[in-house]
Parts: C-alpha cells; structure tokens; sequence
C-alpha cells in the first residue's frame, strides 16, 4: 500500500543528503570580491565597534548584534580588546565574526599559531587550507561535527586578528561574510 509520509519522509532524507556538501570541494557559492584588496586598518577611524558590524554584507546575511565574545585569553596574554558580531546567513544559519586587537603584529601571529595548534590533524584530508583574499594570507579550518564539514576562516591585518565561525556545513557562509570584512 502506498504510504505519502514515507514517500514525502524518504524524498527529504535524500534531496538533504544530496544538497549537503558533504563532498569536499562542491562548494562553488563564494562571491568574487577581487577587486578589493583592502591591505590596511584607517588608524583615524579605527574601532573594534565600528570592524564588527560589516557594511556591504553579502547577499541574504543579516547583522544580529554583537553578544559577549568568546575567551581568546588561552591563545595570548597580549589581547588588547576583543569584539563579535553575530550574523545569519542565506541559509538562516549563525555565522560569527570575531576581532581580536593585540599589542603587536607579532603578537597577532603568535595568537594565530597558538589558535590552530589547539586543532588536531583530521584522519583524512587537511585541516588547515591556506587562502588568499583582500590582498592577506588567510586559513580555513575544517572541523566535523556530526559528520559535517564546519569551517572558521581566520588571518590577521597587522595587529587585529579576525576570526569567521560558521554553523553552516558550506565554505561559503564563512567566506562570503570573510571577504565582505574588507581586511
């Protein structure tokens, strides 16, 4: 007998399995931001207030607000400030941009190291994807959970160290809100 639930049921569980990203490297949605190469923080207008709430936001991403931040203190004793915004993307999935403002360049690529060394290596594939984007090195983090890909971008513009946290399972949604930082 035919039995619309389990039809409507099974359909679902395979378009979501299809549609999910599972396999690395079909994530084709990340804007083209090349012509900006932002290679610097205007000093004269510089506020970790003003860096957390991104002006040109990707299409369908949404500023929520900017919630207490998360303890970097672990990563460097020479945290000078630290602010978050917290965003939805298209896909009404959070998606957080943390700026961390250290004492120094240096400081923030120690940080930096310090950040991903807190990272195992995964058993297949790379953890750690170097990028380049708004004229700065940057890197993807891969973490799984739940048996999806989760990814953070992070890179450092002098001494402010940027950290993109997404709950989506696609490249993008990091990326996108990434690249829209300008820096």
């Amino acid at each position: 007998m035919y039995n619309p639930k389990k039809t409507v049921a099974s359909i679902l569980l395979i378009s979501i399995i299809l549609l999910s990203g599972c396999i690395e490297g079909t994530d084709t949605e990340i804007i083209d931001n090349s012509d900006n190469t932002s290679s610097g923080i205007d000093q004269d207008n510089f506020s970790l207030d003003s860096m957390v709430m991104v002006e040109n936001l990707p299409s369908g991403y949404e500023y929520l607000g900017s919630p207490p931040i998360n303890d970097y203190n672990e990563f460097s004793e020479k945290i000078i400030e630290l602010k978050e915004g917290a965003y939805r993307d298209e896909d009404n999935l959070d998606v957080f941009l943390d700026i961390i403002e250290l004492d120094s360049d240096s400081s923030a690529t120690e940080f930096i190291l310090n950040y991903k060394a807190n990272y195992k290596p995964l058993a297949i594939g790379d953890r750690f994807t170097p990028l380049f984007f708004n004229g700065h090195d940057a890197t993807r983090i891969t973490e799984y959970r739940n048996q999806l890909p989760k990814y953070q971008i992070i890179w450092n513009n002098g001494n402010i160290v940027f950290i993109v946290r997404s709950n989506s399972n696609l490249e993008s949604s990091a990326m996108n809100l990434a690249i829209a930082t300008g820096y």
